[in-house]
């Protein structure tokens, strides 16, 4: 019995804008070929289906190309879910065998600003009840000796018995020492000064360096921090220009915060710090996008190689009407993009990330884990209490575990439960294209809409991603044609993707039908 051919049920699909043209990428094999309109047309509008009227001639070049390419399969929807399954295991296997866990300490839940639209309670903030506490010097010590237990490779796993690579197979030279974080509430405020320094010493004792999540508005209190050896990495929040930002970014004793931060940037750029900046958007501060790019390459932040920003949805919390979503974000920033230099990156970052796997050779599906909460992220509180995700820190209910005394323990089945969560795990995310790469999305986001971790977070991923796969390949075709100058360095590539991307050729002749 001849088997039935079918198109595959992961073909991803992006038109370009030479319409003759669509770009494919097969969500499972990793393959990515330019073909004609007609193809690319076809093989989306009839994904999982079978292969019925095809415009191209069965037997010939072209159904032997596309079925090479996994684009056209003779496996049954069963059988190809399966291999996608397989595949989501194998990494998030490796990646649990690979990766040491994530260590956060969260000094202060207090916070010196009251922005309206953060997720955390203003009561955290103002440290009523519960969220009075500050972590003390024996807080951190206990923490440190969790940290020592654990900082290895396939330390979570091990202790929670989950499944992994066996010993011998991971390569352990991928797993270098990173930097511990800083959370809140806020990090880095007046009350907490002693307590970083604390963390910070007994930090480098061990070789490690910090990293905050900040607002940086009391940054220039720990300038002798500040540097590669010590507070090394910092993430800090500009919301807008001077007037938006400081009706945005406000405290009790902080009135006017954009120039004081903007100071305090310049300040640990120049001691050598790494500082991403992110702007958190939504319908209030959406126009003043282009004018933030403007001021970040004015001010000499741009070409800055220890400079980044990002740009991001707000969330539920500021209320649905005035809340963009996702696919918007992406097109705000490609029309910015289109008319000016820009510094400021978004949510296109999957598609830059797996084209550059892609056309250097290698496979472009490296993980499956959404984030650091789902290979083993350890946040200590002030309370000796222990968080997975620092959406749900100081939700008691959520907690994973304690440290108290320097003993690590875990609520094993909340715990399994972070680390369980990868796209072969959940049904939907294991039929859908995109699972390797959107990775099911926030675990949070999916069991505040589902009930359940074990669900899919979309977010409009498929609306968006098509989008930014075809944008950024045309940049990539533009510079590799000559129409536009490299950035420096060079992104490396091996080949010049003209009709189609195939094991390092062009093809011309094979495509047509």
């Amino acid at each position: 019995m001849v088997a039935r051919v079918r198109v595959s049920s992961y073909v991803i699909g992006a038109p370009l804008t030479d319409e003759r043209f669509y770009l494919l990428l097969h969500g499972i094999r990793g393959s990515l070929d330019k073909v004609p309109a007609r193809i690319g047309d076809y093989l989306v509008a009839h994904r999982g289906g079978e292969v019925v009227s095809p415009p191209w001639d069965r037997d010939g070049p072209t159904h032997a190309h596309l079925t090479e390419r996994g684009y056209l399969t003779d496996l049954p929807e069963e059988g190809e879910r399966q291999l996608l399954v397989d595949v989501a295991t194998a990494l998030h296997n490796a990646a649990l065998s690979l990766r040491p866990p994530t260590f956060f300490f969260i000094p202060a839940y207090t916070c010196n600003l009251r922005c309206p639209y953060c997720f955390q309670p203003h009561e955290m903030h103002a440290g009523k009840g519960v969220y009075a506490k500050l972590m003390s010097r024996e807080q951190v010590d206990d923490a440190f000796r969790v940290i020592d237990r654990f900082d290895r490779p396939g330390a979570m796993a091990e202790h929670l018995d989950l499944p992994r690579e066996e010993p011998g197979t991971a390569d352990r030279r991928t797993t270098a020492r990173s930097a511990l974080g800083l959370f809140g509430g806020e990090p880095l405020q007046d009350q907490t000064r002693d307590i970083v320094g604390h963390i910070a010493r007994r930090a480098g004792e061990r070789g490690a360096t910090l990293r905050a999540i900040t607002n940086g508005v009391r940054l220039d209190l720990f300038t002798d921090l500040l540097g590669p050896d010590g507070l090394a990495e910092l993430q800090i929040t500009l919301d807008g220009m001077a007037d938006l930002h400081d009706r945005r970014r406000i405290g009790p004793r902080f009135r006017k915060t954009f120039q004081r931060i903007v100071d305090n940037i310049d300040l640990a750029l120049g001691r050598g710090v790494r500082v991403m900046v992110r702007i958190n958007v939504d319908r209030s501060n959406a126009d003043e996008l282009a004018e933030m790019n403007g001021f970040f390459l004015e001010r000499g932040w741009g070409d800055h190689p220890a400079f980044s920003a990002e740009a991001a949805v707000v969330t539920g919390q500021a209320g649905g009407e005035t809340l963009v979503t996702r696919p918007e974000l992406v097109e705000m920033l490609s029309a910015i993009r289109a008319d000016q230099d820009s510094c400021v990156a978004g949510y296109e970052g999957y598609a830059q990330s797996v084209l550059s796997r892609a056309l250097a050779g290698n496979y472009p599906f490296t993980q499956v884990a959404n984030c650091g909460a789902e290979t083993g992220m350890l946040m200590f509180d002030p309370r000796g209490d222990l968080y997975a995700c620092w959406d749900e820190v100081g939700i008691a209910e959520h907690r994973v575990g304690t440290y108290h005394g320097g003993a690590l323990r875990l609520d094993h089945e909340v715990a399994r439960a972070w680390l369980s969560r990868f796209p072969g795990a959940i049904d939907q995310c294991s039929r859908c294209p995109y699972a390797l790469i959107h990775t099911s999305g926030c675990a949070k986001h999916a069991r505040d809409t589902s009930g359940s971790l074990f669900a899919a977070a979309c977010e409009g991923f498929q609306s968006y991603f098509p989008r930014s796969l075809a944008a950024t390949y045309e940049e990539v075709e533009r510079r590799l044609l000559g129409a536009a100058e490299w950035p420096d360095p060079r992104p490396a590539t091996r080949h010049l993707p003209i009709v189609d991307v195939t094991n390092g050729r062009t093809r011309h002749s094979e495509m047509r039908c």
